[in-house]
């Protein structure tokens, strides 16, 4: 059985993030991004949307986000 995949727009939707929010999280390796297929063309597997979601809800808004951005980089260095 194929399974779904979903562009950067459709995964950011359903996270309920923007496009940006996605790429910055991959670049600061809070969560793990597709490779790019094409240029700007990445697809997202309902997995890697379900990792972007925890993460969401993990970190806080405002001053509180660096101290649990450095956290969570070292939780996922340990897995």
């Amino acid at each position: 059985m194929k399974q779904k995949l979903f562009t950067t727009t459709q995964a950011a939707a359903k996270v309920r993030v923007t496009r940006q929010t996605l790429y910055n999280w991959a670049e600061m390796g809070l969560i793990d991004a597709p490779d790019a297929i094409a240029p700007h063309v990445r697809l997202w597997t309902a997995a890697q949307i379900d990792e972007a979601a925890k993460m969401k809800g993990r970190l806080p808004r405002g001053r509180a986000a660096e101290a649990a951005i450095k956290k969570l980089k070292k939780e996922r260095k340990r897995k």
